[in-house]
């Protein structure tokens, strides 16, 4: 038995190691982490959706793998979604300012067909969510 004291007693001293390191160390906040992708989660789900559209299309038709990668779709370039996160808020060619959420609500109302998501809207947050995710994710 004391062979079976020891085993616990490092697979504990592993998991509080791991627990530090990545800076989880209450159960709050590992519910917090879990809330999280679990929103990120549906926040991609809602990205492959067609939901939010009137003519089929969601937004991985034009932001293919995810938005994970840059593309031509026609005679059009479509961005990686990857660093969107920090290009927002940009000045466009009429000198407006114009959020990431703005953004999002754009590329639903030309490119799905879809009405505008309120600004309070759980869907545009978990666009958003995801969005931010990718470059939190990916970005090098």
């Amino acid at each position: 038995m004391p062979h079976l004291k020891q085993v616990l007693f490092f697979s504990l001293c592993g998991l509080v190691a791991v627990g530090v390191l990545t800076g989880v160390t209450t159960p709050q906040a590992v519910q917090a982490k879990i809330a999280l992708r679990s929103a990120e989660h549906r926040g991609d789900m809602l990205f492959h959706s067609s939901r939010l559209g009137t003519n089929g299309l969601s937004c991985d038709n034009c932001h293919v793998d995810g938005g994970r990668f840059s593309h031509r779709l026609a005679a059009r370039r479509i961005p990686s979604l990857v660093g969107a996160k920090s290009l927002f808020p940009v000045v466009s060619s009429n000198g407006q300012v114009r959020t990431l959420e703005e953004q999002i609500n754009l590329c639903i109302m030309r490119g799905l067909q879809g009405k505008p998501l309120a600004p309070e809207s759980r869907q545009l947050s978990l666009l958003d969510l995801y969005i931010r995710h990718l470059s939190r994710f990916h970005e090098r």
